[in-house]
């Protein structure tokens, strides 16, 4: 018993010890970095204010980049603050309190935020006539909404500060395509609405008389226009246009000389031209001489005027009910928000041409929780990135974060001064932007890999798979999903290159030897080998093998009982140290042990039968 107690305790003293250093090291870095803090945003202004005053045309290209975006988060932030059932007004704010924040503590620059589909897809739940809370008023389901945020915020730190992005290499090759195909699939669909017209009826919203006025109000139906109505085809037109700027325009490389001055073609972002000349053709060619207006950023929503104001959720925040629904919501946001990020961090790098260890995305989580919190705090619903968006703002060129800093400051000056100016955008230029972006964005070598087989099939199907799940369900959900089914098939493979060698050494002694990994997997393989034909004393070799868990640990057990009910005397040879950590840890196996239990150059463990 003392052996066992000593030999448990040698196995866990440095796991132990290790847990304890990482949690008194986290402790160390937040209290250190939350000092730092200050002096290093005052050093990193500085030094960012002397970089830009040596390079005016860097900082006017970032500017510029900002305006694009600004104007391209309107009409996502306007749609998805629908879909979870608020105003467009709070999608905006969510879209300025997330950016904001999530902006400043970016690591990979450039990186967008706002509110995101695949977060809204789950809010609408809390918010829904339907729903988990349809016993409520839509203004009381608005608060829950917003505590849940609060949580969702917290809950987004804590996984940040503990460092839950170093997960990120277990995510192949596979599901990362898989996960370009879905965004590109889903961004394609999410611009189909620019091909529809409002009906004349509306959408009803059940309400109850005795429920308060809420600021929500359902859009109009819709209807796809028709081949033979002018304004199908003015939409085209607008779409084709912006589409054939974003392509053309960043290929020009000539520049215009005035004096000492030149002036490239690319001094305004290909997005931002496109938005402008499509503005122009649609106010005075459309608008003003034929007098047939397509559809902009206007026909979608308002902007009143207002700025947004600090606001504690209303909830009953000590009732069981409110946990019971709220955490679980909480908990799935928080996770579809940072699972969504992770993966456009990761895609960024691509584009960027850095290679930053995953640990660097934890800063990327704690902001993003920061930003849901203090957007929870004023009437808004968070958010996360936007993919879509942060594709076209690193291929117009930014790599700072002053575009997405003057980003959200316009996005707050659009609600509370210049809404007229955003209104007059059609939505049709947005979509042709976004089509080139659905263009660079799908791996077109998908096809290579289905046709010419150039991967193994199971990573065809993962691809399939991923991308399908992601149309279906959300991004955050079908890269979950892939990754496992990755786990699954590795484990398979694994299982499958399991080996079992006997050799007779003489009359009396037979050697097994094992080789791969003995784990759920391989576990029915190893115990189902023939033993019928071992001598008397046996040799167990797994010095080319390794237990990985319970299962390989009960094989053990398994063939250490067949060797007894036979009168086999067995010998364990060749444990590497995570075998012997596992074996300590049985008791069963530990009490077999010899009493002079040692470990040589060969590491022998003997044991002798019972």
């Amino acid at each position: 018993l003392r052996l066992t107690a000593d030999l448990y305790a040698e196995a866990w003293k440095p796991k132990l010890a290790a847990a304890w250093n990482f949690v008194t090291n986290t402790g160390k870095t937040v209290t250190l970095t939350a000092q730092q803090l200050p002096e290093q945003l005052l050093t990193f202004t500085i030094n960012s204010t002397k970089f830009f005053i040596k390079s005016p045309t860097t900082l006017m290209d970032e500017v510029l980049c900002g305006v694009s975006i600004a104007f391209m988060q309107v009409p996502e932030s306007v749609a998805f603050a629908f879909i979870a059932r608020v105003s467009p007004v709070r999608g905006m704010y969510s879209t300025f309190f997330i950016g904001l924040v999530a902006g400043v503590f970016n690591t990979l620059p450039g990186t967008v935020s706002g509110i995101a589909g695949a977060m809204v897809s789950i809010q609408q739940d809390l918010t829904s006539d339907t729903g988990t809370l349809s016993d409520l008023c839509l203004s009381e389901r608005t608060e829950w909404l917003f505590a849940t945020m609060v949580l969702c915020g917290l809950i987004q730190v804590l996984l940040g500060v503990f460092g839950i992005t170093r997960a990120l290499k277990l995510v192949p090759h596979s599901v990362m395509v898989g996960f370009m195909n879905g965004l590109a699939i889903i961004i394609f669909r999410a611009q189909l609405t620019a091909f529809e017209a409002d009906t004349d009826a509306s959408q009803s919203d059940a309400m109850d008389e005795k429920c308060p006025p809420a600021d929500y109000s359902p859009p109009r139906a819709q209807r796809w226009l028709t081949l033979d109505e002018a304004q199908l085809w003015q939409v085209f037109i607008i779409v084709f246009l912006a589409m054939t700027i974003m392509v053309i325009q960043p290929r020009i490389k000539g520049r215009l000389r005035i004096g000492k001055f030149s002036i490239g073609a690319n001094v305004i972002p290909a997005s931002l031209t496109a938005m402008i000349i499509c503005t122009i053709i649609t106010r005075f060619v459309y608008e003003k001489a034929l007098d047939s207006p397509i559809r902009t950023i206007g026909n979608l929503a308002t902007f009143p005027g207002d700025l947004p104001q600090p606001h504690i959720p209303q909830v009953p925040w000590n009732s069981g009910r409110f946990w019971k629904v709220s955490m679980p919501q909480a908990i799935m946001l928080a996770i579809v928000g940072l699972v969504e990020t992770a993966m456009t961090w990761q895609m960024c790098q691509k584009i960027v041409g850095t290679n930053r260890p995953a640990y660097y995305c934890s800063y990327d989580c704690v902001g993003q929780g920061v930003g849901n919190l203090m957007s929870s705090f004023f009437s808004s619903v968070g958010g996360s990135v936007m993919v879509g968006q942060t594709m076209v703002n690193l291929l117009n060129g930014s790599r700072s974060r002053v575009s997405t800093t003057v980003a959200s400051f316009l996005i707050l000056l659009f609600v509370s001064v210049a809404g007229s100016v955003i209104e007059m955008i059609p939505v049709a230029a947005l979509t042709g932007i976004l089509f080139v972006i659905v263009i660079k964005t799908f791996e077109w070598r998908t096809f290579i890999y289905i046709f010419r087989w150039s991967i193994p099939l199971t990573d065809v199907m993962t691809i399939i798979l991923v991308t399908v799940l992601a149309v279906v369900t959300d991004l955050a959900i079908a890269v979950l999903i892939g990754v496992a089914w990755s786990a699954v098939v590795f484990a398979w493979k694994i299982s499958k290159s399991t080996r079992i060698l006997t050799n007779q050494k003489d009359k009396e002694t037979s050697v097994v030897k094992i080789d791969g990994a003995i784990f759920f997997g391989s576990a029915e393989k190893v115990t189902k080998a023939d033993k019928s034909q071992l001598g008397s004393v046996v040799i167990l070799d797994l010095s080319n093998a390794t237990v990985y868990d319970s299962s390989g640990i009960e094989v053990l057990k398994d063939i250490v009982r067949d060797f007894d009910s036979t009168h086999r005397q067995v010998y364990l040879t060749g444990l590497d140290e995570r075998t012997l950590r596992l074996v300590t840890r049985s008791r069963r196996l530990s009490a077999m042990v010899w009493s002079n239990f040692y470990i040589e150059d060969e590491e022998l463990l003997e044991r002798r039968t019972i």
